[in-house]
């Protein structure tokens, strides 16, 4: 591993309640967090493990076909994935250089220049800040481009609450519709999640939930919008928030993520600023005018469920 992707480990106490987190440069990615000793985020120091913890800009999720229409004229990015499409956007695996950082905070930056498949340039800084419940995070994209370039946002951090098996584990989104989605995990329709499977506004045995699925209509208290994992057994809970800019959400489980203690399961829920293959659809995609900055905000709590 190179000095540059070397992890940044940050250490706080609170009113002698330790955080702890490890952010590597890779993607300015969130690979842990414990608050109290509690884990609620897994990954891996030396970088993302199925994108685990990482920003994702210009898009997140898919592209479909890794092919998008500008003005009228197709653009060809990078294939990504084996079903042919373009996955997470241009950062979640490049080395981003660690700008400025002490013990409880750091700074991130990289820049997109000269990507296949999207012509413009990006500078992305993403900062992470330790607090007595967890971790905040910023994340801003200054547009170093003559024209206005379409841009949105998303994060891929997995949780989890202690060792809590799968078993025990409720998920609560309290979205009131979900983006059906194909095979492929691209969309096909939207639809409101009353009456369905997907419906996830109450806590719900993360067993009885669906493991893909795509959210949108997201409640949001005090201009926040908030994702749940919870043990039904200890109370315990880690949440999820972002600014209200985040209209979509993501939920993936999986039981395959480095680390996990046997009978446990990553759960994924990523805050999105635009749905699944938004650079052909348009939906909220945010058209960043040139020399502007766009900066989001989101973070990780534990809580009580």
């Amino acid at each position: 591993m190179s000095a540059r992707s070397e992890p940044v480990l940050l250490a706080q106490s609170f009113a002698g309640r330790r955080v702890d987190a490890v952010v590597s440069p890779v993607g300015a990615s969130l690979q842990g967090l414990a608050v109290g000793g509690l884990e609620l985020v897994c990954g891996d120091a030396d970088g993302p493990v199925a994108s685990s913890g990482a920003v994702l800009v210009p898009w997140p999720n898919r592209v479909r076909g890794a092919c998008w229409l500008l003005d009228g004229e197709p653009q060809r990015l990078e294939v990504t994935e084996p079903a042919g499409n373009a996955l997470h956007g241009l950062v979640a695996a490049t080395p981003f250089e660690v700008i400025a950082r002490d013990r409880s905070s750091v700074e991130l930056a990289a820049t997109v220049r000269g990507a296949v498949g999207y012509p413009f340039d990006l500078d992305v800084v993403v900062a992470y800040r330790l607090v007595p419940t967890g971790v905040r995070s910023s994340i801003a994209v200054v547009n170093r481009s003559r024209v206005p370039a379409p841009v949105a946002v998303g994060v891929h951090p997995y949780l989890r609450v202690g060792d809590a098996p799968a078993a025990d584990l409720t998920i609560q989104v309290d979205a009131e519709r979900t983006l059906l989605l194909g095979e492929d995990h691209l969309p096909l329709r939207e639809t409101a999640v009353e009456g369905t499977g997907f419906d996830l506004r109450l806590p719900t045995a993360l067993a009885e939930a669906p493991s893909h699925a795509a959210y949108t209509g997201l409640r949001s208290q005090a201009v926040r919008v908030r994702l749940r994992l919870a043990d039904a057994r200890s109370s315990e809970a880690v949440e999820v928030w972002a600014d209200d800019r985040f209209r979509w959400a993501q939920v993936y489980v999986t039981d395959e993520l480095p680390g996990l203690p046997a009978g446990g399961a990553a759960v994924a829920l990523e805050p999105m600023t635009a749905p699944p293959d938004a650079l052909n659809s348009g939906t909220d995609l945010h058209w960043l005018p040139p020399s502007s900055r766009w900066v989001l905000d989101w973070g990780v709590d534990r809580a009580r469920a």
